[in-house]
C-alpha cells in the first residue's frame, strides 16, 4: 500500500488509525492479518486518550474505540471513506 495520509478527525483533531478486525469487527493485532481464522477487514480508529479536547464525540476506548460500524475490506477502502469530506457550504 502506498503512503496515504489519513486526515485528522474533524471534531479534535487526533490522528486516526486503521486497525485490523475480524469479520465480526473484534479488533485483533496487526499479526492477525497474516493468519486469520474468522475473516478479514479493517476499521477506523481514534483513542479517547488521542484527544487533546477530552470531549471528541467519536473516540473511544482502547479495545472498544472504532469509529462506528464499518468493515471496510481493504486499508484503501478505509482511507478512501475516511478521507471522503462532504462540502456543506
Amino acid at each position: 500500500m502506498k503512503d496515504v495520509e489519513l486526515k485528522p478527525c474533524p471534531f479534535c483533531g487526533a490522528q486516526i488509525k486503521i486497525v485490523v478486525c475480524d469479520d465480526e469487527g473484534n479488533i485483533q493485532k496487526e499479526e492477525y492479518e497474516k493468519k486469520p481464522w474468522s475473516g478479514l477487514g479493517y476499521k477506523l480508529y481514534h483513542d479517547i486518550k488521542d484527544d487533546p479536547t477530552d470531549s471528541c464525540p467519536i473516540a473511544g476506548h482502547e479495545g472498544a474505540g472504532d469509529l462506528g460500524v464499518w468493515i471496510y475490506d481493504t486499508k484503501e477502502e478505509a482511507i478512501e471513506a475516511w478521507n471522503r469530506r462532504v462540502d456543506n457550504g
